[in-house]
């Protein structure tokens, strides 16, 4: 039986169908070449090269292989931990700034102690220091029962018992000069007028001391120079101490009063407050005018009632106190040198040179 031979198989070229692909997919993942890792991988790649046209069913599966490209997510990067720096510790100064550093004679130790003449300090120094010795032959005379009771448990001799130390002698002629109570006509009679204002009275070294409140100090002025029996007609001085680690008050305010018909003299101390004031003694004593303007100007301690309380050694301007135990032996830098003429620059950069080589800080102080 004779049949018609079967046509040919019409041959289609492969048809170029548009993919449609996002820009980010595209850019975040591209499709990296096949990579022949291995001989038979080669030869695989050269026969399809080399392979006919591609009939419809074929083309059709890459096409559907084109098109199932897996989308790769673009997992976006974690945000960058910013760790801030602590801010640097400013170094406590005067209204001037230095560098302590280059400057170590600028810097300033506060004391821890209140050297302060009294009567009272000084018996309460002695309670404790016979309450010390006290202590210390206590525990020796402890130490040699627990001594004792062990040496008989173990059968052995008993240790010799201690022997408490006699006062050292003072084999010199010195002797060092200690407050003693009030015995002189003139604080006694100060203590009767001024009937509970005295804090405390006291000899020493043959100089008598009387301590009044601050609100008796204007009234023993006046018994001093009034009083027919004291007549102290002359004030010699008048000056101030700080100290910072006392309790209960920062200044010591002394007046040291002489009585010229008398030959005798007499010191009057008063403890202050910071910030508290004082009743300007210059209508009793005007020579305290100059000396109460000196202790303004040196410590800051005011005066009611003073004519003219102005600063008399210091510039108006001046920052500072001078003599209060905070303030740097060198000063807060007000007098530091400055060519204030010199356009160009050329002397103080050879002065700021020298002093660098001497060792001294000439930092120009400013204004903030």
């Amino acid at each position: 039986e004779a049949s018609a031979p079967a046509a040919p198989a019409a041959v289609v070229e492969p048809a170029v169908v548009p993919v449609a692909v996002a820009p980010a997919a595209v850019a975040a993942a591209p499709v990296p070449p096949p990579v022949a890792d291995t001989d038979s991988d080669i030869e695989n790649a050269v026969d399809a090269a080399l392979a006919p046209p591609i009939v419809v069913e074929a083309a059709t599966e890459a096409v559907a292989q084109v098109t199932a490209v897996p989308v790769i997510p673009v997992i976006p990067a974690p945000p960058a931990v910013v760790i801030a720096e602590p801010a640097p510790t400013a170094v406590a100064a005067g209204p001037y700034v230095f560098d302590y550093k280059t400057a170590p004679n600028r810097q300033v130790v506060m004391p821890k102690t209140v050297p302060l003449p009294s009567l009272h300090t000084y018996q309460e120094e002695q309670k404790a220091a016979v309450a010390a010795d006290e202590a210390k032959w206590a525990k020796q005379q402890a130490d040699f029962e627990t001594a004792k009771a062990k040496a008989e448990a173990e059968g052995k001799d008993a240790p010799k018992p201690p022997v408490k130390a006699a006062p050292k002698k003072n084999e010199t002629d010195m002797e060092f000069p200690v407050p003693t109570e009030a015995a002189d006509p003139d604080l006694l009679r100060l203590m009767e007028l001024l009937d509970g204002k005295v804090s405390q009275a006291f000899e020493q070294s043959g100089e008598l001391t009387l301590q009044v409140h601050p609100d008796g100090l204007i009234e023993a002025l006046m018994f001093c120079k009034g009083d027919a029996s004291l007549r102290y007609e002359m004030l010699a001085d008048q000056t101030a101490t700080h100290y910072p680690a006392a309790n209960g008050f920062a200044f010591s305010v002394v007046y040291q009063l002489t009585s010229i018909t008398r030959r005798k003299r007499l010191r009057i101390r008063v403890l202050v407050k910071e910030g508290q004031e004082l009743e300007s003694a210059v209508q009793i004593y005007p020579s305290a005018n100059w000396m109460e303007r000196e202790i303004f100007d040196m410590f800051g301690i005011r005066f009611s009632g003073h004519p003219d309380l102005t600063r008399i050694l210091c510039p108006d301007d001046w920052e500072g106190f001078p003599l209060r135990k905070e303030y740097p032996t060198l000063g807060w830098g007000q007098r530091d040198i400055d060519f204030r003429e010199d356009r160009s620059g050329v002397l103080m950069r050879m002065a700021m040179e020298k002093a660098g080589n001497m060792g001294i800080n000439l930092k120009v102080p400013k204004a903030d």
